[in-house]
């Protein structure tokens, strides 16, 4: 009899470790929407995306070779400059700043109201343009970016613009506020990017329950 109780006590020792770092395991690979969300937050800020765009532009004269007679560069940077959460309601913060204008967007994200999130390379290939005068490029460097695109089936994403300087006429026409179904997040940074995918959709995937738990 005290082999045998020996015995048991010894198979629930071991049964008894070896469950609780199965739950301990299982807990690290399930963070909560709490840890999901400070982590989010800690990382997606100061994602940034800077280009330099080069505009090259040539003049023929008299049927001789093209010559160089503008050059001109242009800079602009993009980047996340503040993200909090309340539950599963995201508010991000982004701003584009060129050599004389800054433009910041704050965005009001549902996260329960999202389908998913996504993530692509975005290529900026060289633009060419010819007359029977001049003949132009137009390059934009680096010729590549990530983009981290959040996205819902509806226009859920609410967002107010405000912005200084001498603002290009193509940011000139977006309205000052509006609702959006899509979020899109640029980064130079390769290893970033699929990280904060993941964290996103496991962030929509536990706001998307019924009944949701306590986050903290």
């Amino acid at each position: 009899m005290p082999g045998t109780l020996l015995t048991l006590l010894l198979w629930l020792a071991v049964g008894g470790s070896a469950n609780g770092e199965q739950a301990s395991n299982q807990r690290a690979a399930n963070p909560t929407l709490g840890e999901t969300s400070q982590w989010i937050q800690s990382h997606v800020v100061g994602v940034t995306h800077t280009s330099r765009k080069t505009t090259v532009t040539y003049r023929l004269k008299k049927g001789k070779l093209p010559k160089e007679s503008e050059r001109g560069v242009l800079n602009i940077q993009e980047s996340v400059s503040v993200a909090t959460f309340d539950g599963c309601t995201l508010t991000l913060g982004q701003l584009i700043k060129g050599d004389d204008y800054s433009i910041v967007t704050v965005s009001t994200v549902p996260l329960d109201r999202l389908a998913t999130a996504s993530l692509k390379v975005e290529n900026f290939d060289p633009v060419k343009t010819a007359t029977s005068q001049e003949s132009s490029e137009t390059t934009i460097v680096p010729a590549s970016d990530f983009v981290l695109t959040l996205e819902a089936s509806a226009n859920v994403i609410a967002w107010k613009r405000k912005s200084s300087g001498n603002i290009p006429l193509e940011q000139v026409s977006i309205p000052f506020d509006g609702k959006s179904s899509s979020l899109r997040i640029h980064s130079d940074d390769q290893g970033m990017p699929p990280r904060l995918l993941n964290a996103f959709n496991h962030a929509i995937k536990l706001c998307h329950v019924d009944t949701k738990p306590e986050p903290f």
